[in-house]
């Protein structure tokens, strides 16, 4: 075997899930039984402490403590200003969700949306509240985000001005189900204020899981109809908004300009020998309605059968009416649809369902956040997704080419080309996570987007990130999203049966947020992030004896007199001689710092100095990682762009994955997004210093060592004082071997002896960017004893052996 195969490999794994299903996660450890018990047996009404009933609920800016807006608010319970208040009355209907003083109609739309289906509400707003007995006056609402559900904790105390509930109300006075829920919203994103302006699609989202579409209109729009009918049948959530680009205003039939509206039904009536189209919608104003054809006074009306008139003519001021599809077409701009989930839909007479993957992800400036451009010299930088497709779609009736029509399936680029070729539909949806609560701070959503490439089968087995560089402009790409600042971005594409590289981005290369990305289909499909596996080549690990140059050896012996051994200020005046010659292939000296000189000798001496051979074993090692460096290094300017040291790492036989290069990344580069020779030198020599110590427990010095994935390298872990440390992992000691899959005896796998583990929030480890901790004792969450390590490690662990990254 050549020793350029040979290698050292880290496995992740996951700890053993324990028994039952996941439940939602309690939003900030709050458990609404916990909580009304305890306020039952005090006799007390719940006070949130985590989101208190005053100024900074309600806004920063507008409904700031200083604002106008925010003058004369009261916090009140319902029983406070309302005689019989109610949670959910019994007659609730879509009509009861009433918007108030706040710019929040997307999400009141999207509410009056979700009482159409009792399963949803009820996953929502959990059955069994109320204001009578057993009331404490705590209320919880269950929301998803970004992956999960969470179960929100909110008080009843509501924002009240002249007597009146500011924000949403309910048709019916003496209904709160409605205001709570937006409580609990706001609570969620950090305030009232942050909800003013968005999409329906978040609400539908937060409300289902679903994945949400944006659909253009068109002028010509064949199969707009059958797809609506289709989503409602599939109970999908649907909205419509009429734009503007001067706010929200009245036009003269009725309609309300730059605001949202629910579609809730469809129906299809006879007038004469002409089939008409009607859409039901409704303004979450509870007031304002369509008064042009099919509106609650028109005369068409009349000409229909009565019994079809009474079922579907309410004529009443609720904000509800009846509009032609060629109308809707007409005067709104886009419609606005959620998918939901098996997990939430359960057994449905509508038949189908999807199958979905979620990915989790954070674009990073110098690292992985190469902007939206194919042609862009850090594109290829951005996180990677292979999706495979391998059923194709069942063939539909000719006139409705699937559930959009042929034209929903290009959305805005265009309609899906046809054919008798199989085509699986597959939707992708990327979520912005935490953007809204943001807001408060002055950001907003980011121009976000991605491309979809078709990858060749005879590529399939290359495909790596350090490859994707060279092999990504030959890519043809098969479709892309639209690149919008919105939270989510859908688009449903229509691909032949094969292999596709998902590539989500910003618009604008450095650009930096935490993502979604999901991916879902009526037929199976494989979806796996683009990783590496966590290796170092044994070549990395065993540098080649080099001979010193006499006149190096010389000044090594000279430097370290009768102690035969350099210290740390002795090493730096060594290398900064040895390394006179590279400074004339650079534009800066290369210097090594008395610090990293420091770790140099905590990786290859004792800790407290360097011996000739220890230092020979050193030089061999800057040899190589200088002449890695070099090759970065192209304009001699002493430094590598940040985007390239992966490559550089990957060059000098390190393979890791995306989480640990993107530490590693975050730590070692500077303000100007470079990573200069030493930083280059303190980074290899740290990696070479871990994977030689694992090597050592391997047998033949190769093989796979376990590690747990528990609090592995936090992405967000960011400053050069906020190291990891190598803990003990539970049930560690057997290590599998390169030959094989040797175990202890007994059922349970073979598990590392250590793990991976950020400080926690707020703190940090003892200067350094790693820091081993010792291995022969159990973790604290250990179930049995965990196998001693080498008496060597320990002692080198006990002698908290540190890295310092040069400031």
């Amino acid at each position: 075997m050549a020793c350029g195969s040979r290698r050292v490999t880290i496995q992740l794994v996951d700890e053993e899930a324990g028994p039952g299903t996941r439940g939602p996660k309690p939003f900030r450890g709050q458990r609404y039984e916990a909580i009304r018990a305890a306020c039952l047996d005090e006799g007390i009404l719940f006070c949130d402490p985590y989101f208190p009933a005053g100024p900074d609920a309600l806004g920063y800016d507008e409904l700031g403590p200083d604002s106008e807006k925010a003058k004369g608010v009261e916090w009140l319970r319902p029983h406070e200003f309302c005689a019989e208040p109610q949670f959910i009355c019994e007659d609730m209907s879509r009509t009861d969700v009433c918007q108030g003083r706040l710019g929040n109609c997307w999400f009141l739309a999207a509410a009056a949306s979700l009482t159409l289906y009792p399963r949803l509400l009820c996953r929502v707003v959990p059955p069994g509240q109320g204001f009578q007995g057993g009331y404490a006056g705590v209320f919880h609402f269950q929301l998803w985000q970004f992956g999960r559900w969470v179960d929100v904790v909110v008080d009843d105390r509501l924002p009240v001005r002249d007597g009146k509930l500011m924000f949403v109300r309910s048709d019916q006075r003496n209904e709160f189900w409605a205001p709570l829920l937006e409580k609990a919203y706001a609570k969620l994103h950090g305030s009232y204020e942050v909800m003013r302006g968005g999409h329906m699609n978040e609400a539908f989202v937060d409300f289902t899981g679903g994945v949400g579409e944006v659909l253009y209109l068109r002028r010509d729009t064949p199969g707009l109809f059958s797809a609506l009918r289709h989503a409602l049948a599939k109970e999908s959530l649907v909205g419509a908004t009429a734009l503007s680009d001067r706010g929200e205003y009245r036009t003269e039939d009725g309609l309300v300009k730059g605001h949202a509206y629910s579609v809730t039904g469809t129906y299809k009536v006879s007038l004469g020998f002409t089939k008409v189209r009607l859409l039901r919608l409704r303004n979450p104003w509870g007031r304002v309605e369509w008064t042009g054809a099919w509106s609650d006074s028109c005369p068409r009306w009349d000409a229909l059968p009565a019994e079809c008139r009474d079922t579907l003519l309410v004529k009443k001021e609720d904000g509800e009416f009846w509009m032609g599809l060629e109308d809707f077409v007409r005067c709104f701009n886009t419609v606005q649809v959620c998918s939901l989930s098996p997990e939430v839909l359960g057994p449905s007479p509508a038949g189908g369902g999807w199958h979905i993957h979620t990915f989790q992800g954070r674009w990073v400036r110098g690292f992985n956040s190469g902007g939206s451009q194919p042609g862009n010299e850090t594109f290829w930088t951005n996180p990677q997704f292979r999706l495979t497709l391998l059923e194709p779609d069942e063939e539909e009736d000719d006139d409705e080419e699937g559930p959009w029509g042929g034209w929903g399936a290009a959305g805005a680029w265009g309609p899906a080309r046809g054919g008798r070729i199989p085509k699986c539909t597959v939707l992708l949806s990327l979520i912005q996570r935490n953007r809204r609560r943001l807001r408060a701070q002055g950001l907003t959503y980011l121009t976000v987007g991605f491309h979809v490439f078709q990858i060749p089968e005879e590529l399939l087995g290359l495909w790596d990130s350090p490859r994707s560089r060279a092999l990504l402009p030959g890519l043809l790409r098969a479709d892309r999203s639209p690149f919008c600042a919105r939270r989510d971005v859908s688009r449903r594409c229509r691909l032949r049966p094969g292999h596709y590289l998902v590539v989500p981005s910003a618009a604008r290369a450095g650009d930096e947020a935490d993502f979604t990305l999901r991916v879902f289909s009526e037929r199976r499909h494989t979806a796996v992030e683009i990783d590496d596996v966590i290796s170092a080549d044994l070549h990395a690990l065993l540098v080649p004896y080099v001979p010193l140059e006499l006149g190096l050896e010389q000044l090594f012996q000279e430097l370290a007199g009768e102690e035969e051994a350099l210290s740390a200020p002795q090493l730096q005046t060594l290398l900064s001689i040895a390394l006179e010659p590279a400074r004339s292939h650079a534009r800066t000296p290369r210097e090594i710092g008395l610090r990293t000189c420091e770790q140099l000798l905590r990786c290859f001496g004792n800790g407290q100095s360097l011996t000739l051979y220890h230092f020979q074993q050193l030089w061999g090692h800057l040899l190589e990682w200088q002449a890695t460096f070099d090759k970065f290094d192209e304009d001699a300017s002493g430094t590598m762009n940040s985007y390239e040291l992966r490559l550089a790492l990957n060059a000098a036989g390190f393979h890791l994955n995306n989480q640990l290069t993107q530490a590693l990344t975050s730590r070692y580069r500077d303000s100007r997004l470079q990573v200069d020779f030493e930083r280059f030198v303190s980074c290899a020599a740290q990696l070479t210093c871990i994977f030689r110590h694992c090597s050592r427990q391997l047998e033949g010095g190769e093989g796979v060592v376990c590690l747990t994935r528990r609090q592995h390298l936090r992405p967000e872990a960011k400053s050069r004082r906020d190291p990891l440390r190598l803990c003990p992992a539970r049930g560690a000691g057997a290590l599998a071997r390169s030959g094989g899959s040797e175990r202890r005896r007994g059922s349970q796998p073979a598990r590392s002896g250590f793990w991976l583990q950020c400080p926690p929030a707020g703190r940090c480890w003892p200067r350094g960017s790693l820091h081993l901790s010792a291995l022969c004792s159990p973790h604290p969450d250990a179930g049995m004893a965990t196998a001693p390590f080498s008496r060597r490690l320990h002692d080198l662990a006990l002698g908290a052996w540190q890295e310092w990254v040069p400031g």
